[in-house]
C-alpha cells in the first residue's frame, strides 16, 4: 500500500511530489498563478525590499492584483517542514509594517505601474487605492500534521487575522514517476481562517477503539506477559498518560490529538512507535530505527521487543518521546 496520496488516471499514476525547497514551490506559483489567483489578476514576480517607517525590511515572494476586487494580496511561499513561527511570522508581520509605510506605498505604486504594459495600464490613483487594500496569501505545500492538537498554521493565519486579510493556500503537485515534468497534476484549495478552523475540526475524528482482549488473542502467554507489563510502565510514566486501544495498535496519549506512542502486537515481538525530538534522542543500544512520517503515521522511531529482559531500557526511549510531546521530564525523574 503507497504511504503517499496518489491520483489514478487512464494515463497512469501520479504520486505526490515532496518540493526539494521552496524555490521549486515558488516556480510552481509564478507558472500557474492565474488558475491559483483567478482570471481576474495580475501576478508580479518581483524581489523587492519594503520597508517599515523604523527601517525594518523584507522581500516578498510576489504580489498579486486582484482588479475584480480592487486588492493587493503580498505572497509569501513556504514549506510546511520549516518552523512557520520562525519563517512565516516575523516576514508577514515585517510586510504589515511596511505596508502602513507612505513612502513603501509610493514605491509599489511606482513598480506596479511600470510593470505593467502599456495596454494593460492602470491609473496611479487606481493604484494607490489597491495597494493600501491590502491582504496576505500565504501559498504552502501542506496544511500540516492533523495529529497536532494544534495546528501551526491555523494558529498563525488565526494571530494574523487580527491585522489584515490572511488566506492559505496548500499547493500539492502530483508527478509520476517521482519527476516533475510537463505532464503533472496540481491540487489546490484556498483557505479563510474560518474554512481553517472548519477544516481542524474535521481532523478532531474518533478512531475505533476496541477491548485490549482483542489484541491479546492468540498471543503467546510469554508476549501477552511481555505487553501487560510494558503498557503497565509505560501508563507509570505521568498521571496524564492515557492508554486506548485502537483497531490495530494501543496509542498512549495525553489528549485525543497528543500521542507519543503506539504499541501494536505482532506475532513474535511487539512493535513499538515513537515520536521523537533528535535533540533528546538517545539509544546507546541502537535499539529503534528511523522511520519517515507520513500524512496516515506521524511518528519518527520504531523499535521491537519481545522478552521481559528488553522492557526497562525501551522505556527509557518511550520516556524519551514523552518529553518530546511534553518538554517535561517524566514524574519521579
Amino acid at each position: 500500500m503507497s504511504e503517499k496520496p496518489i491520483i489514478v488516471t487512464k494515463d497512469g499514476t501520479y504520486q505526490l511530489y515532496s518540493y526539494q525547497n521552496e524555490h521549486e514551490l515558488e516556480r510552481m506559483v509564478v507558472e500557474h498563478s492565474t488558475d491559483i489567483f483567478g482570471p481576474d489578476t495580475i501576478y508580479f514576480d518581483l524581489k523587492r525590499k519594503i520597508k517599515s517607517k523604523s527601517g525594518f525590511g523584507t522581500v516578498p515572494d510576489g504580489y498579486v492584483i486582484d482588479l475584480k476586487i480592487n486588492k493587493l494580496y503580498l505572497i509569501e511561499v513556504e514549506l510546511i517542514k520549516h518552523s512557520l513561527k520562525r519563517h512565516v511570522l516575523p516576514q508577514i508581520t515585517n510586510f504589515m509594517m511596511a505596508l502602513d509605510n507612505e513612502e513603501t506605498v509610493n514605491k509599489l505604486v511606482d513598480e506596479f505601474y511600470g510593470e505593467l504594459a502599456e495596454t494593460n495600464k492602470i491609473a496611479k490613483e487606481r493604484l494607490r487605492n489597491i495597494v493600501k487594500n491590502w491582504g496576505v496569501i500565504i501559498v504552502i505545500d501542506d496544511v500540516g500534521d492533523p495529529m497536532k492538537e494544534i495546528n501551526p498554521l491555523l494558529e498563525i493565519v488565526t494571530f494574523l487575522s487580527k491585522h489584515g486579510e490572511v488566506k492559505a493556500i496548500p499547493f500539492q503537485t502530483y508527478c509520476r514517476n517521482g519527476v516533475v515534468t510537463n505532464d503533472n497534476v496540481h491540487a489546490f484549495k484556498t483557505f479563510t481562517k474560518e474554512e481553517l478552523e472548519q477544516e481542524a475540526k474535521k481532523w478532531t475524528f474518533k478512531w475505533e477503539t476496541v477491548p485490549v482482549e482483542k489484541h491479546l488473542e492468540g498471543v503467546s502467554d510469554q508476549l501477552r506477559g511481555v505487553f501487560v507489563e510494558l503498557s503497565r510502565k509505560i501508563c507509570c510514566i505521568s498521571p496524564e498518560v492515557k492508554e486506548v486501544h485502537r483497531k490495530k495498535w494501543t496509542t498512549y496519549q495525553l489528549s485525543a490529538l497528543k500521542n507519543f506512542c503506539t504499541v501494536k502486537i505482532l506475532s513474535d515481538s511487539l512493535e513499538v512507535s515513537l515520536k521523537m525530538d533528535d535533540a533528546i534522542f538517545s539509544d546507546k543500544k541502537c535499539m529503534a530505527k528511523s522511520i519517515k512520517r507520513t500524512p496516515a503515521w506521524t511518528f519518527d522511531k520504531v523499535l521491537n521487543i519481545g522478552s521481559e529482559d528488553e522492557i526497562d531500557y525501551a522505556l527509557t526511549l518511550v520516556e524519551q518521546a514523552y518529553m518530546s510531546i511534553t518538554k517535561s521530564k517524566p514524574a519521579g525523574v
